[in-house]
């Protein structure tokens, strides 16, 4: 059984994402696959129009800026707002530095390597102290790059939240 406490530090690990154990993570990359068809990686209209009420409860879609400096999140599903204790749609990955650095530039490598890379990555994570606002402990996530003509303009993030107080 997970322990439902915080760990000392946020950590977490890469992994492919068929290699997470949570099934609507697994499933938003399946769907991930299924879409993108012949392309690197599916548009964001077409993933996005594909998300059942489940998925987009999980999701949250992540704009990269013009200059490709920056992120935006848009759309925050539910579950994650509950899980966040916030709605961070419309704030930039700059602004969630500022306050949560550690978190914050490990959730920016994990942008950038999937951005330059075109390919999606799995990411098991314990939530720290470092974030203790934060009403879950544990998370799975599948980070997907989206875009068009072989360049992300989008990441959609699909995760499960284990919470410290479930019910």
């Amino acid at each position: 059984m997970l322990e439902r406490t915080l760990t000392a530090e946020t950590r977490g690990d890469i992994l492919p994402p068929d290699r997470l154990d949570a099934e609507l993570v697994r499933a938003g990359a399946i769907m991930w696959q299924s879409l993108k068809r012949e392309a690197r990686f599916p548009g964001r209209a077409r993933m996005t129009s594909c998300l059942t009420p489940p998925l987009r409860d999980a999701s949250f879609l992540v704009e990269v800026l013009e200059d490709g400096t920056d992120y935006r999140y848009r759309d925050v599903g539910a579950a994650l707002v509950r899980g966040f204790n916030q709605d961070f749609s419309g704030r930039l990955l700059s602004q969630i530095i500022e306050s949560a650095p550690r978190f914050g530039l490990g959730v920016r490598m994990l942008y950038e390597m999937v951005r330059a890379g075109g390919e999606p990555l799995g990411y098991r994570g314990w939530v720290g102290k470092d974030l203790p606002d934060a009403a879950f402990v544990h998370h799975e996530s599948a980070i997907l790059p989206l875009g068009e003509e072989n360049v992300v303009d989008h990441i959609l993030v699909v995760s499960s939240l284990v919470l410290r107080h479930p019910g």
